[in-house]
C-alpha cells in the first residue's frame, strides 16, 4: 500500500539537500510536484438515498401505521424513512 505522507516527506527532505547543495530551481520543482501530484483523491461521493422505495409491503406498513395509530403523514415518513409526499400519495391512494 502507498504511503503518500511519507513520500512527501522524503521528498521535501530531497528538496532541501538539492537546495542546500545550490540547486534551487531543481529543488522548487520538486516541491511543486510535492504540492501538486502528491495527494490522494477522495472517493467519488453519490449523494446519499433520501428515502426508500415504496414497495407494496412499504405501502402497506403505510396504511396499517395511519389506521392504527394517531400518527400524521410527516411523522409515519419519519419512521419509514420515506419522503412526505410518498405517504401523502399512498394515503390518498394516488400511490
Amino acid at each position: 500500500m502507498s504511503d503518500i505522507f511519507r513520500a512527501r516527506r522524503e521528498l521535501a527532505s530531497l528538496a532541501n539537500r538539492l537546495e542546500a547543495q545550490g540547486l534551487s530551481d531543481e529543488a522548487k520543482h520538486l516541491r511543486d510536484i510535492i504540492m501538486n501530484l502528491m495527494f490522494r483523491r477522495s472517493p467519488a461521493r453519490r449523494a446519499p438515498l433520501k428515502s426508500r422505495r415504496v414497495t407494496a409491503a412499504v405501502k402497506q406498513q403505510i396504511i396499517d401505521l395511519a389506521e392504527t395509530t394517531d400518527m400524521h403523514s410527516a411523522e409515519i415518513a419519519v419512521v419509514l424513512n420515506l419522503n412526505p409526499g410518498r405517504v401523502s400519495e399512498v394515503l390518498q391512494g394516488d400511490r
